[in-house]
């Protein structure tokens, strides 16, 4: 019986010692002190002065985690975009200005962080042959920018970008339209030349797109739809060196 006693005596000191050290860990959790704000910002600002974008953004993310009222911390929130930008993090980029974006709707710099998550996306946007998912959301950001700030200088630099998606995404249809055709497929590669001619008119491709539906027309023997290909190729782009093939 002593032995029993004995037994449980030391399965509750035990538990009794287990359990202390679990409340001394939630203390020191519960405890844990922060440095004032204003040192993570600052130390946040010197590190990405310095380039040491990682180092930036962990300061950065701990103030905005743990100091939501302090004055800088709206400025916070917009540069932790810009050091995942400047690291070449684009998707942590994007998410960080969308988050912005949605606690600050109204804020002064809120045609910025729309223009930079539309940057995000360009700067991934794939070569000519692969998935345009990122051109094709670039450009929808950026369209986004200039309908809701037509007169910020961001939309300005959006339009410019706006026409360099399209002359990608131009050549990546046409590219599309060339895979049928080299594999003589004349139909199917004229519906696609016939795309980027809806689609992308006024863009450098043009001339020698209309070139490639002749072809395609002339090689189904249908010498109408040829000759008006061939006519709108000589009447509106008469220094093409596409012109000078079928002149």
């Amino acid at each position: 019986m002593k032995k029993l006693n004995i037994a449980v005596l030391v399965a509750i000191f035990v538990s009794i010692i287990s359990f202390s050290f679990m409340l001394s860990g939630c203390a020191s959790k519960i405890t844990k002190k922060f440095l004032p704000p204003r040192v993570y910002y600052k130390k946040a600002l010197y590190e990405a002065k310095n380039k040491n974008y990682s180092a930036a953004s962990k300061n950065f993310k701990t103030l905005i985690t743990n100091y939501p009222s302090y004055r800088n911390t709206r400025k916070a929130e917009l540069k932790l975009g810009d050091v995942y930008y400047f690291a070449g993090k684009y998707i942590e980029a994007a998410g960080a200005y969308t988050d912005f974006l949605v606690l600050h709707p109204r804020s002064k710099e809120a045609a910025f962080a729309m223009f930079y998550i539309g940057m995000s996306h360009f700067k991934r946007i794939m070569a000519v042959g692969r998935s345009q998912n990122q051109a094709k959301k670039a450009k929808a950001e950026f369209e986004k920018l200039i309908s809701k700030y037509p007169y910020s200088k961001f939309s300005k630099g959006s339009l410019k970008l706006i026409k360099l998606i399209n002359i990608h995404l131009s050549k990546n249809t046409f590219f599309t339209g060339l895979y049928y055709f080299n594999a003589e497929m004349w139909k199917q590669a004229a519906y696609m030349f016939k795309i980027v001619l809806k689609q992308y008119k006024g863009y450098p491709i043009i001339p020698k797109d209309l070139y490639y539906i002749y072809i395609c027309y002339k090689n189904l023997n249908n010498n109408t739809e040829a000759d008006k290909y061939k006519e709108m190729l000589l009447s509106h782009f008469s220094g093409s060196i596409y012109t000078k093939r079928i002149a």
